[in-house]
């Protein structure tokens, strides 16, 4: 597993409360950051929407939701089994889902090594006794939420992440947003 970045600030996993929110996610660097907020504010007039934080983007490899912090100690387990070849994520459209109002930074082809990627970290989960949703994973990086209406999906100059890692994030849900700490 890799160590956090310094840029974020590293939370104590034995901390005052007694549940996190959490999830794995690719975390890009803040170059990679800036860039997708661009694409974000290049498309938010069009989209009606409000646009994420540049500091708040990355890629969700699996959400697992509220658990105990005891538990903890489990997810990171899991993620130490498994590796992260490194490889490149070429994302190159803006696209749109009308359910929960969202736009979205995506991959134009399939990824199959990010596949393999989640699919890993699922099966490491599962043997390390850790409940969470299975849902069927879709590669995105949330751009804009409040979407005022649905639009065609559209093509950007492709932004190439190099990823060679992934993280443990912990979410914070507050009247402001989220805010997000990178627990490993």
């Amino acid at each position: 597993m890799p160590q956090p970045s310094t840029r974020v600030k590293q939370k104590t996993l034995a901390n005052n409360a007694d549940a996190a929110r959490v999830f794995f996610a690719l975390w890009p660097s803040p170059a990679i950051q800036q860039q997708l907020h661009a694409i974000a504010k290049q498309f938010q007039p069009e989209y009606k929407a409000r646009v994420m934080r540049a500091e708040t983007l990355h890629l969700t490899l699996q959400f697992i939701g509220n658990i105990k912090r005891a538990d903890l100690p489990k997810l990171i387990a899991a993620a130490d089994k498994v590796a992260t070849p490194p490889f490149t994520l070429k994302l190159e459209k803006i696209a749109f889902w009308k359910h929960n109002r969202i736009a979205y930074a995506t991959l134009k082809n399939n990824a199959p090594i990010l596949d393999a990627l989640v699919s890993a970290l699922k099966a490491q989960l599962v043997a390390e006794g850790v409940v969470y949703a299975d849902t069927k994973f879709s590669p995105h990086v949330t751009l804009m939420r409040n979407v005022d209406h649905a639009l065609r999906t559209q093509d950007f100059p492709a932004i190439e992440w190099q990823v060679d890692a992934f993280v443990l994030v912990e979410s914070e849900i507050t009247d402001k947003g989220a805010h997000y700490e990178i627990l490993c």
